[in-house]
């Protein structure tokens, strides 16, 4: 930090007349994206007589995009003006440039700065501390509380933890003088970032590791309520459809459920249902198994929330923080935590400025080590990034394969697809990836391409085409993709739905219900599907006897109308129940 305070006096005649002190002080942060530095963040504050200016600037890469932000926060007498212009991610920007009455109000964005975290926390304090503050951006509520005190690493004081919540829970860290030491936030492409005051860089793990901690610990404490849990569930009246038997229904039937898994099926006997068991009446209900999205990153706990709530009992986390995940999954594991069941895939790349996170593939013996971490940890399959080189990726395969693991992921860039699915690539996600890998102009995308084709159905490719995400992206070609899907659905290749975080897994199987593809068909890339992929089709997947729990209640038939999808009744996870329609 650099300071200086200037104090001049001039004589005009015989009047000396003194300019009040002047201090200008510039503050430097680190900006992380899933633990790897990015970029910087370089705050100037200046005070003088009756003002105050704040101006900001965000520099940062991202996978090879160059961001640059820049902010200003001006108070004068009773009158803020505030600007924020720039690249707030890869693809969105901010626009703002206003001017308000200094009230009760803050300028809240979405440009992820430190600082303004830091004024906002000021803000708060002078004015008592309320329950929120109103966003003078949109009038949002934006709710701070103090969640715990730390010892400060590099003094003898206290820093306090602060969570700011605009959308999502922020964890910000502030010295005992009110500056900004840390922060976690999720930036407007919803990934995970950290920001921390360069003093305090040796200590960054540290800090990540703790605001993780009261990241998962405030979720439970917020979603303590959201559904209640029972031994023994009775199902009775239901219509279950069997995703694995052409969509056969079985109307007028009773599921027990006990222990979160299923009982028994069949006719309705309310003689065996056991005493105190929650019943449910099921009449005019269409059962179907829970959904699972198998391409998330679980950046943030709140994820957790939004998935149940959009039906999804099974996410597959698709690269993430390695402490960050491997917390959030050993607090899901415990019994009726309020989320979905999450398998992960650990993130590999190679060595590039461009790369994503910091677990690197780059020789035999870090492969050995990390793809090692990654099993010992729970982690159920391997991902590959894009920088990961061909020989790489050999070792990578042979390593995972010694733990039973799957490789999965990315088309690394500069290759084809094929070398990848003969050598032992499991599942591809982004349908992108098959644009300059099929042949086009021919009369017959089908005979052109059926070697291709033949060989992904040999090798037992899976297919995890993340259609949702290139509405975000803008992406041109998506009719291009439309037809690809429709074209190894119609084959036979197994497609499992994602989202890459982008619209829910409904929102995708219901975009390939609108290719022509059958519904049941489309039902089934989110549940039994999945389930084979991740070799857990014995326990789940389907609404079979001896499976999980893991059961969605519809107001409709989705295999006559896949609208009915959005018309949850009931959610069951185990032995969670969440009454959807209450939740609203």
């Amino acid at each position: 930090m650099k300071k200086r305070c200037l104090f001049n006096f001039v004589l005009l005649g015989f009047v000396a007349t003194a300019n009040l002190c002047f201090c200008q002080t510039t503050t430097s942060y680190s900006v992380y994206k899933l633990e790897n530095k990015i970029g910087q963040e370089v705050a100037s504050s200046s005070l003088q007589d009756n003002s105050t200016a704040e101006n900001i600037s965000i520099i940062t890469n991202d996978r090879g995009s160059a961001l640059m932000l820049k902010a200003s926060y001006t108070a004068v007498n009773n009158t803020v003006k505030y600007t924020s212009n720039g690249n707030t991610s890869r693809f969105t920007t901010e626009n703002i440039d206003t001017a308000f009455s200094i009230g009760g109000s803050f300028p809240c964005s979405k440009n992820g700065s430190i600082k303004m975290r830091e004024l906002l926390v000021s803000f708060w304090n002078k004015a008592g501390r309320p329950a929120f503050i109103p966003s003078a951006i949109n009038g949002n509520r934006v709710n701070i509380e103090v969640m715990g005190k730390e010892k400060d690493p590099l003094h003898n004081t206290d820093l306090t933890v602060i969570a700011i919540k605009d959308d999502l829970d922020e964890v910000f860290w502030i010295d005992d003088k009110g500056s900004s030491i840390y922060l976690s936030t999720c930036d407007a492409e919803g990934d995970k970032r950290e920001v921390i005051n360069d003093n305090y860089q040796a200590h960054f793990n540290t800090f990540n590791h703790q605001s993780n901690q009261y990241l998962i610990k405030k979720y439970l404490a917020d979603n303590k309520e959201l559904g209640k849990a029972f031994d023994d569930i009775a199902i009775v009246g239901g219509n279950i459809i069997d995703v694995t038997d052409s969509g056969k229904v079985r109307y007028n039937s009773m599921l027990l459920l006990k222990n979160g898994k299923i009982d028994y099926i069949g006719d309705i006997d309310k003689a065996i249902i056991p005493a105190g068991a929650q019943v449910i009446d099921a009449s005019n209900k269409f059962l179907i198994p829970g959904l699972w999205n198998m391409h998330v990153h679980l950046f943030h706990p709140q994820y957790l929330r939004n998935e149940l709530l959009s039906g999804v009992t099974t996410v597959r986390d698709m690269g993430n923080e390695f402490d960050f995940i491997t917390a959030l999954k050993e607090a899901v594991s415990a019994k009726n935590f309020p989320a979905p069941h999450i398998l992960n895939a650990g993130l590999l790349d190679g060595n590039s400025s461009n790369s994503l996170g910091i677990m690197r593939a780059t020789n035999e013996a870090e492969i050995k080590a990390n793809v090692k971490k990654y099993h010992d940890a729970g982690f159920n399959q391997i991902k590959i990034y894009s920088y990961i080189k061909k020989n790489d990726f050999i070792t990578i395969v042979k390593e995972a394969r010694l733990y039973n693991m799957d490789v999965v992921g990315h088309l690394p860039i500069g290759y084809t697809v094929g070398y990848f699915i003969d050598n032992g690539m499991n599942s591809i996600s982004h349908i992108h990836y098959f644009m300059n890998n099929l042949k086009f102009g021919g009369k017959d995308l089908k005979a052109d391409n059926k070697a291709l084709l033949d060989k992904m159905i040999e090798k037992k490719i899976y297919l995890d085409p993340t259609l949702n995400v290139y509405t975000l992206t803008g992406d041109k070609k998506i009719p291009f993709y439309n037809i690809l899907i429709k074209l190894f659905f119609d084959y036979g290749i197994p497609i499992v739905a994602g989202t890459d975080n982008e619209g829910t897994v409904i929102t995708e199987i219901q975009s390939y219900a609108k290719l022509g593809i059958n519904p049941l068909n489309a039902i089934r890339a989110a549940t039994i599907i999945p389930a084979t992929l991740m070799k857990l089709n014995a326990q789940s997947g389907s609404i079979e006897k001896g499976k999980d729990a893991d059961i969605l209640l519809l107001n409709a038939n989705p295999l006559l109308n896949m609208d009915a999808l959005n018309n949850i009744d009931t959610i069951i996870k185990g032995q969670l129940i969440i009454k959807k329609m209450a939740d609203k």
